[in-house]
């Protein structure tokens, strides 16, 4: 596949006629839509921030075991994750778009 800026691109899409500019819009509007599905698709994913606030993907079933774990731990200890961890944690996250 090329790859190409979009400075690279501009030019030719200025030549284009009408309805292909047209048609250009309706296929970056459509690719669009597919990446922000398979981004909502990604978001979805079972799993578990590690001690290094990584995220660790498991399986459903690893998924509801880990949360059962952590909440039989809650009910016997009276103690959870601190609240500075979590905003920690929170506050590491950023949404990485090098394409625009």
């Amino acid at each position: 596949m090329i790859s190409m800026t979009l400075t690279e691109i501009l030019p030719s899409l200025q030549k284009l006629s009408h309805q292909e500019k047209i048609k250009a819009i309706q296929f970056l509007a459509t690719e669009l839509a597919q990446e922000a599905q398979n981004l909502a698709t990604e978001s979805l994913e079972y799993g578990e921030i590690d001690t290094e606030l990584n995220f660790q993907p498991l399986n459903k079933k690893d998924m509801i075991e880990e949360s059962k774990s952590a909440l039989e731990t809650y009910r016997r200890t009276g103690s959870g994750v601190k609240h500075e961890q979590v905003q920690k944690w929170a506050n590491s996250l950023t949404i990485h778009n090098n394409n625009v």
